[in-house]
């Protein structure tokens, strides 16, 4: 588990843990090491108080965030020091012999790695030094004395409370369409709950408020009511506001209990509307919910949240409604900005018009950044002005906090988990309305260690539910849904991907650099470095010599390679993601990276990995996919951590079965034969993905077929064959488990045959994907044949995608 920013898991739990190991492993410390190492880790445990009060804080003062920066940038300094320990003190081959012989082997051990053993030594010291002064600062935590909040600003959504309706632009359909679902009963009479959810400032208060105004209590409606709930509500409060508005008067010193009871027998025979805005927890809803009677006299409940599976948890399918706001069109976000910038919607002035571009661009949209924006530049006609207001004051790290959008983009931020804060920070690496590969994406977060191990679930299904939470709280925006309405893509929208950003500058989780900086925006230590490069192949980038990156546990570069750092002083390096580069890629001292769990060189100009690859011990994801190697070097068979291995259309060395932890293999096949390959592969028991890149070919005379073992590959859910011809064949029993199949060829057979047989063995296939490069008369065949056979091919009644010469069928 890795130390990141508001993880307190990782800050209080983890760190003793991995001190607690290794202090198991007494044959590795010196003498006096121990104690420290007990010391360190009694004081981590010690800081627990005072860590998870300074966090809770949601305006901790300037001293405590200077603590909270120190403890933070302590913790990284000891788990790297923690992880290189075992790298560097090796003393486990000696460990394994017993006897004499594993006596002097042990002690030829100590003895070559003396030198190292004293390096540690002296570093523990210096990290006990630091503790120490951080213990006195803190009074060695024994009381932490309450950090006084400064005056919370108006939260800026009452404003949509009171709103002049002849002020709203772009919400006329959005209303007609939500009185619809709100008022169609569909003969029924039961209760009806419409939940409008979107992202933070997309308007959903404003949207129900206006329809709630619009709406006469006469029309079909005994009594109604609106109430916002909040983050931190007072639940006693709201439900007499509730009870008040329905037309009672609340009797003072009634328990939450007998309120609700009042409320219900108050609306037992009567059909009632109730709009409960801002709802942010399942646990309040709970409570709120009791109120209301399903009495069968076609009442309604409006509900605005942005987590789109509030308060849908607790209704049967059939009483709710999830009803998505979108941002503003183009010409509705124009034309709102110019009406608060401007009076009487005068046009843009000319020499304002690009920036105002610019500012749409960002704003995207969203209707609270176009009032915030504008109305922060009305009555300024200065370029200067709208360029700092307009662009670089959003969500400024040197706001006041009186700033209504970071306001609001504070609550969803605050109101995550520790670890979705971490994990959400993550995409601020990214450069702007950059599509993140999903898979690319969740790769990362286990090899930074954000993602917690969980019994009887996997780490990559728990970084899955962390996206979808972080998508279903409007924070992320899916994109490219595959056939069962999974993303394999994801965004932030420009604001949130601008809050991020400073929040990333200001705990120092991420350094954001451009490849023609001379420095580092400031002191800080980086530990994730984010480099945009520019330039062009012939204007060589200004390779920052001077910026320390021995601290840096991920290097991310878009654009051109060549202002990559040099890769030997990266000692603790966990990530290097180069996908997509330009320019030749240097890999000197790649091997030297003992901590580097993941390796992306996909789509660069990579043509070769360095001999020694298997040195990196825990390596868990390499990908070298679409790059120009053609061969993995046969040590590749030594990474036993190996979970990802993505080498495209490259052949894979021998012993490749032996890799135990593999679970997604890409590959052209071995060195040797692929026929072999699928042979030996077959036996693996962990593999989850397979793509198979194979060379069979039709020949006069010969079909050399990719045939599929009875009983092979028996946890291999999804496989993916890119053949030049459909020569594959099935044996009965294959692939018992596998769920997804993905066909690609280039061209159907000459002779005008199916050349596929078997796939009515794959007895647990949902989806099926067939796709042909080319249009011919074998290409048809074998569509035919999958088409007009359903029932054998997909028993499950799931999907088939074909795709022909890029026409779909």
């Amino acid at each position: 588990m890795d130390i990141v920013v508001g993880a307190l898991s990782g800050m209080v739990d983890a760190l003793p843990g991995k001190l607690g190991e290794l202090l198991e492993q007494e044959y590795a410390l010196l003498s006096g090491v121990r104690g420290d190492v007990v010391f360190l880790q009694a004081e981590l445990g010690s800081m627990r108080a005072a860590i998870h009060h300074c966090v809770s804080l949601d305006h901790p003062d300037t001293q405590t965030r200077a603590w909270i920066g120190r403890v933070r940038e302590l913790a990284h300094d000891i788990e790297d020091w923690v992880d290189l320990f075992a790298i560097r003190v090796d003393a486990g081959a000696g460990a394994s012999s017993s006897g004499f012989f594993g006596f002097f082997r042990r002690g030829m051990d100590k003895l070559r790695t003396l030198p190292a053993r004293h390096d540690i030594a002296n570093e523990l010291q210096d990290l006990k030094k630091r503790i120490v002064e951080l213990s006195e600062q803190r009074n060695r935590y024994s009381c932490v004395l309450p950090v006084p909040e400064a005056a919370r600003p108006m939260d800026p959504r009452l404003t949509a409370l009171f709103i002049d309706p002849g002020s709203l632009v772009g919400l006329e359909g959005p209303v007609e369409e939500l009185s619809k679902i709100v008022m169609d009963t569909d003969g029924r009479t039961d209760l009806k709950i419409v939940s409008i959810v979107g992202m933070a400032g997309a308007g959903k208060t404003t949207l129900a408020n206006a329809f709630y105004r619009r709406l006469e209590v006469q029309n079909g409606f005994h009594c109604r009511a609106f109430v916002s709930v909040g983050q931190k509500p007072d639940l006693i409060r709201i439900l007499t506001d509730i009870f008040s508005q329905l037309g009672d008067r609340h009797r003072g010193g009634q328990d939450i209990n007998q309120v609700i009871d009042s409320i219900r027998n108050l609306l037992k025979d009567k059909r009632y509307l109730i709009v409960v805005d801002d709802l942010w927890s399942k646990e309040h809803w709970g409570t709120i919910r009791c109120c209301f009677p399903e009495n069968n006299h076609g009442s309604r409940i409006i509900t605005t949240t942005r987590n789109d599976t509030l308060p849908m948890d607790s209704y049967p399918v059939s009483r709710k409604i999830v009803h998505k706001i979108d941002c503003l069109s183009d010409a509705d976000a124009k034309k709102l900005f110019l009406k608060k910038a401007f009076a009487n919607e005068h046009p843009c002035p000319q020499h304002l018009e690009a920036v105002f571009a610019q500012i749409m661009r960002r704003c995207s949209g969203l209707p609270l950044a176009v009032v915030s924006i504008a109305s922060k530049l009305a009555h300024k006609q200065l370029r200067d002005e709208w360029e700092k207001i307009g662009l670089n004051s959003l969500c400024s790290p040197h706001s006041d906090g009186s700033d209504g959008l970071k306001q609001i983009l504070n609550l969803s931020y605050h109101d995550l988990s520790p670890h979705l804060r971490t994990c959400l920070l993550y995409l601020s690496i990214f450069p702007e309305n950059f599509e993140v590969d999903m898979e690319r994406l969740v790769r990362r977060w286990i090899a930074e260690g954000f993602i917690a191990e969980a019994r009887s679930v996997s780490t990559e299904e728990t970084a899955r539910n962390y996206l979808n939470e972080l998508i279903s709280r409007n924070l992320v925006e899916p994109l490219d849904l595959n056939h069962d309405g999974v993303p394999r893509s994801c965004r932030v929208h420009p604001l949130i991907h601008n809050f991020i950003v400073c929040k990333s500058i200001e705990e120092n989780f991420a350094t954001l650099m451009d490849a023609q900086q001379q420095h580092v925006p400031d002191s800080s230590t980086v530990r994730r470095l984010s480099l945009r490069n520019s330039s062009k192949q012939d204007q060589p980038a200004v390779r920052n010599e001077s910026t320390d990156l021995s601290h840096a546990r991920s290097i991310t570069i878009f654009g051109h390679a060549n202002a990559a750092p040099q890769l030997t002083y990266l000692k603790v390096l966990r990530v290097l993601d180069l996908e997509g580069c330009h320019g030749p890629v240097c890999l000197d001292g790649l091997c030297k990276l003992v901590l580097l769990r993941y390796l992306s060189l996909r789509g660069s100009d990579t043509s070769e990995l360095p001999a020694t690859i298997g040195d990196l011990r825990c390596l868990e994801t390499l990908d070298v996919s679409s790059t120009k190697v053609k061969e993995l070097p046969p040590s590749i068979v030594r990474l036993e951590k190996l979970m990802y291995l993505l080498a495209g259309s490259a052949k894979v060395p021998d012993g490749i079965a032996n890799m135990k932890a593999l679970q997604t293999l890409s590959c052209g096949g071995s060195t040797k034969s692929s026929v072999n390959f699928i042979e030996e592969i077959s036996k693996h028991d962990n593999l989850r993905e397979l793509e198979l890149y194979s060379d069979a070919t039709e020949t006069p005379g010969n079909k050399k077929r990719v045939r599929f073992p009875a009983h092979g590959l028996r946890n291999v859910k999804k496989l993916c064959i890119r053949c030049p011809s459909p020569l594959v064949i099935f044996e009965p029993n294959a692939l018992p488990t596998v769920q997804v199949l993905e066909l690609r060829f280039q061209k159907g057979l000459a002779d005008g045959s199916s050349g596929m047989s078997g796939m009515e063995n794959l007895s647990n296939l949902k989806h099926l994907l067939l796709e042909f490069e080319q249009n011919d008369a074998g290409a048809m065949a074998t569509v035919n044949a999958v088409r007009n056979a359903p029932q054998g091919v997909l028993p499950d009644h799931q999907s088939i995608t074909i795709k022909v010469d890029r026409r779909s069928y």
